[in-house]
């Protein structure tokens, strides 16, 4: 299995517990009851050694939200950060080998909607 597949199954299984979203998913939701999160894009190099195959990820998970200002937006992000900086273990033949928050912003627009957007670098090694 591709280490971005594994990885984003991993991903979504961490952040399972950010409180007060109504969803995970890796693409714009259709109907989707804010705030939800987004998983990606996803950028994936090699991160091999001589004597392991291993992946750096950098990849981004935004919250999206429909009320008003950016204190829900930013509580989610700042879940979200702890989720995804705490993740371990292993899944589909690759584990997780380091998460380092890169960095966090927070946009909003004329319609309301407002993103808090978490940028990371993951490092993956396969179990071989």
């Amino acid at each position: 299995m591709s280490a971005s597949l594994a990885l984003q199954r991993m991903l979504v299984t961490a952040l399972s517990g950010v409180g007060g979203v109504s969803g995970i998913y890796d693409g714009p939701p259709v109907d989707a009851a804010p705030p939800y999160l987004v998983i990606g894009p996803d950028l994936m190099t090699d991160w091999s050694t001589k004597t392991e195959i291993g992946h750096e990820h950098r990849l981004s998970v935004t919250a999206w939200d429909a009320g008003p200002g950016t204190t829900a937006a930013k509580s989610i992000m700042g879940a979200v950060e702890t989720a995804v900086t705490a993740m371990a273990g292993s899944r589909d033949g690759h584990r997780v080998v380091s998460a380092k928050l890169l960095r966090g912003f927070v946009l909003t627009d004329a319609e309301g909607w407002t993103q808090a957007v978490t940028e990371f670098r993951l490092r993956t090694s396969a179990n071989i």
